[in-house]
């Protein structure tokens, strides 16, 4: 282990040990990425919840004017419009000791219609970036468009219709399912064109929740683009026009536990399967303990568009945490498979290690986390919170290279502060600093610095 590697790892124990010494957590990129840390087990988030999670309505900013709007139909009358201001700088330097730096403002204008005759709802969502400062030729910040141009794009579109446990949403959508999603981490979300149905069903076959989606999605607008593409060549299929088929299912058999199975199909492309369990438990006494569990194969979905050959990966992982007064700790692995890479180019990926610079998730890797937050409120400081993590992958594989037994460590380090009540709640500050060693042929140390101050303020 190199200097590096353990002066890292110094950090992080010094870090976790003041934590516990004090006294939340959704551990991850994917996790942390449209949150804070929460305050116990119960906001450690993970791939399941979220694809479940229902969207937080907050007070609107023109509230008083809901009354004199009663009088329309539903549609117009219960209409809603969401700003979403977003500034976020990054400055970088990659493994290679390249550097870049990029400031960009904008964020999404949303509008939701009301339900007419409780049936069709219309939405319509308008994304952008623009530069304050940039320094990034070669985008490596994605926070503008690859050639560092600003961007505007109706990135949501859609009519949605609902009929009793059955709601179908079509053309233009965001989704937040497992490897298919958001991955809202820069300054607008993936956002994909198609048709998705889903239906919530309470109490079916004695469990005490189903739900399920399906649907065929065609193209996807990448968070730092303009323009939508369709899947296959955004998978790396270059010329490739297929569309996706996503099936998938959760159920909750009873209070705090789930299970989940979800499959993307992208037609002689990429095949992705994923299941995964998640179980909470209050063990008394303040303390709260949750454990989860997943597995994805990955294969050429049937053809062999994206490497010129056929290939089967796949990737095992596990995470356990534990928390009281306010602070969760959290320790999780992975287990990759030698033949390739886990891909992930439709959203976040879904495993326990997805960290700010690395997903440990190569060919051969066998690596795992160490992480803990603390929710500040325990202390009388409502709204600040932080966390870290630390993770350590080994034996990693560049096959196309000839390379082998690559060794990585990364560091995370985040500041959140929410103002959780008034005028301005929603209103959030973000630090965060991401650092790593890389051991391969050409790689070092890489850092990056993020500032991002987020407002969602509804308007109506």
């Amino acid at each position: 282990m190199n200097r590096t590697s353990v002066r890292l790892i110094r950090l992080a124990l010094a870090f976790l040990v003041a934590g516990l010494a004090a006294g939340s957590a959704r551990a991850g990129e994917g996790s942390f990425e449209d949150a804070p840390a929460g305050g116990s087990v119960e906001d450690l988030n993970s791939p399941l919840e979220r694809a479940v999670r229902e969207e937080e309505r907050l007070e609107p900013l023109f509230g008083w004017l809901k009354p004199y709007l009663q009088h329309l139909p539903h549609f117009f009358a219960d209409s809603e419009v969401m700003l979403n201001f977003r500034t976020y700088a990054l400055p970088l330097r990659t493994a290679a000791g390249e550097t870049a730096h990029a400031w960009a403002a904008g964020g999404k204008l949303r509008f939701r219609s009301g339900w007419l005759a409780e049936t069709a709802q219309l939405g319509f969502g308008l994304y952008g970036s623009y530069p304050v400062v940039e320094d990034d030729p070669l985008a490596r910040t994605q926070l503008l468009r690859p050639e560092g141009s600003s961007y505007t794009v109706a990135g949501e579109a859609f009519l949605r219709l609902r009929w009793r446990e059955f709601e179908g949403t079509f053309y233009r959508h965001e989704l937040d399912l497992p490897y298919v999603n958001r991955s809202d981490s820069r300054m607008t979300p993936n956002s994909f064109q198609g048709a998705i149905v889903r239906g919530d069903h309470q109490g079916v076959a004695r469990v005490k929740k189903l739900d399920w989606v399906a649907g065929w999605l065609t193209d996807i607008r990448p968070r730092f683009a303009e323009d939508f593409i369709p899947l296959g060549e955004r998978a790396g299929a270059l010329g490739s026009d297929a569309g996706m088929l996503v099936a998938g299912a959760q159920i909750q058999p009873y209070e705090g536990a789930s299970l989940g199975l979800y499959n993307y199909w992208v037609p002689d492309v990429l095949s992705i399967h994923y299941i995964a369990t998640d179980l909470l438990r209050d063990l008394g006494n303040g303390w709260g303990f949750r454990t989860q569990w997943q597995y994805t194969l990955q294969t050429d979905g049937g053809g062999t568009d994206l490497l010129g050959k056929e290939f089967k990966t796949w990737v095992f992982g596990g995470r356990a945490a534990l928390s009281r007064s306010g602070v969760t700790a959290w320790l999780g692995f992975s287990v990759t498979s030698d033949e390739e890479d886990i891909r992930s180019p439709y959203g976040t990926y879904a495993g326990f290690l997805s960290m700010m610079q690395s997903d440990f998730n190569s060919a051969g890797e066998k690596a795992a986390i160490l992480g803990v937050s603390y929710d500040f409120s325990h202390l009388g400081v409502d709204g600040l919170s932080a966390f870290m993590q630390l993770g350590i992958g080994r034996g990693a594989k560049l096959p196309d290279e000839g390379l082998s037994g690559l060794d990585e460590t990364a560091l995370d380090l985040t500041f959140d502060y929410k103002i959780p009540e008034g005028r301005l709640r929603g209103l959030w500050f973000r630090l965060r600093g991401a650092f790593a060693n890389i051991d391969a042929p050409g790689q070092g140390n890489a850092a990056q610095v993020r500032f991002i101050i987020n407002y969602d303020l509804p308007v109506l």
